[in-house]
């Protein structure tokens, strides 16, 4: 039998393009699935996210079996702001199938072609400010909040449709035994000197004062770097009420110079823990007990944005907030991960190695001409 695919079009395919990947990894024992709602929530039309961008929604069947999906969407801002005309694809999940996984990749290229774009490129879930790139390297431990899972095959599978790499983004891991190296705490100490630095944690209560902070040091700090999408204001008030239950006052810091916000990081508790319990639903008691109990045994956490405005780069800023965030939070924890940083930015790895931490994860942005 052929492989048939379908654009979604209803609600029912809509939960069912939702829902696929739980099945698909039901006997997995390191792939978290978000809760079905909030991804709902994401990939709904509504959400601030598709004010600058269009998408549409595949499924793969045969003989009438669920068998992969895949999401194809065209990134307007990102358009904009790198001078680009691509597309992306995103929600991949499928079976070891090179059958299936071809038909939802000519789907999504044929859509994307519709549309004018001249490239296509991820997975992006569907930006780089959420959960992005292909887990190619470090099956063997669950991930981080917000950072992908994939069955080892899906490389094959997006390079048979012919989709080569165009970079990759590398996670870090540290637990509270590992050490700073005499060089980094050497540095660090002559840049901590400095007179007028300051450090301080989040104000939770002010969490939305906050994050206008957070949003303008994060836009500028990474305006240059590759696949980067400045957040607006609307999906910065997203944000923030996603990691408003999340968030713990431990894993935050604004450093400010003279009194002027110059840097900050934030890091949130691993609550894959928590998710893999509720397996997508909060709707199960017994579920719902155990994620509770989960949420109390957590020991690690990851770093999920840092970044110092450039006109305060080169003092060794950055240094001081992985510092403390060692300091401070992993202490805390016991351990974390630092994810994500491009492959190419040797400074800014060469200073996470000397802080201790140890290369743990790849994971592969991919692109295709049209």
């Amino acid at each position: 039998m052929a492989v048939s695919v379908r654009e979604v079009t209803t609600e029912k395919e809509l939960d069912a393009f939702i829902d696929f990947p739980f099945e698909l990894y039901k006997n997995n024992p390191y792939w978290v699935g978000e809760l079905k709602a909030d991804t709902k929530h994401l990939i709904n039309l509504k959400n601030p996210f598709w004010n600058h961008a269009s998408r549409a929604l595949f499924l793969a069947y045969e003989e009438g079996e669920l068998l992969g999906r895949i999401m194809a969407l065209v990134n307007r801002a990102h358009n904009e702001y790198h001078h680009e005309n691509i597309g992306f694809f995103g929600f991949f999940d499928c079976v070891n199938d090179a059958r299936v996984s071809n038909s939802l990749f000519q789907a999504a290229e044929k859509w994307l072609r519709s549309q004018g774009v001249c490239a296509m490129r991820g997975p992006a879930n569907p930006s780089s400010n959420h959960t992005y790139g292909l887990l190619v390297d470090g099956f063997d431990s669950m991930p981080a909040i917000m950072m992908p899972y994939n069955h080892p095959y899906y490389a094959e599978l997006i390079e048979t449709a012919r989709l080569t790499k165009i970079k990759d983004v590398l996670a870090f891991h540290r637990t509270k035994e590992d050490t700073f190296s005499e060089r980094f705490l050497k540095v660090c100490s002559r840049c901590e000197r400095v007179k007028g630095i300051t450090l301080r944690r989040l104000n939770l209560k002010k969490l939305d004062k906050e994050a206008e902070i957070i949003c303008d040091i994060y836009n500028k700090a990474w305006a240059e770097n590759w696949g980067f999408i400045p957040l607006s204001h609307e999906e910065i008030a997203e944000m923030v009420n996603e990691l408003r239950m999340v968030l713990r006052v431990e894993g935050t810091c604004v450093l400010e110079v003279d009194g002027v916000p110059a840097g900050f990081y934030i890091a949130i508790p691993n609550v894959n823990h928590v998710l893999k319990e509720l397996k997508g639903s909060l709707k199960n008691p017994w579920h719902l007990c155990k994620a509770l109990w989960a949420w109390t045994r957590i020991k690690d956490a990851r770093l999920i944005m840092l970044g110092v405005l450039p006109e305060f780069r080169k003092r060794g800023i950055d240094l001081i907030l992985i510092k403390h965030i060692v300091t401070h939070g992993v202490a805390v924890w016991n351990e974390a991960e630092l994810s994500w940083v491009l492959e190419d930015n040797a400074g800014m790895i060469r200073g996470i190695e000397e802080c201790g931490c140890h290369y743990s994860k790849r994971y592969r942005l991919y692109q295709k001409n049209l």
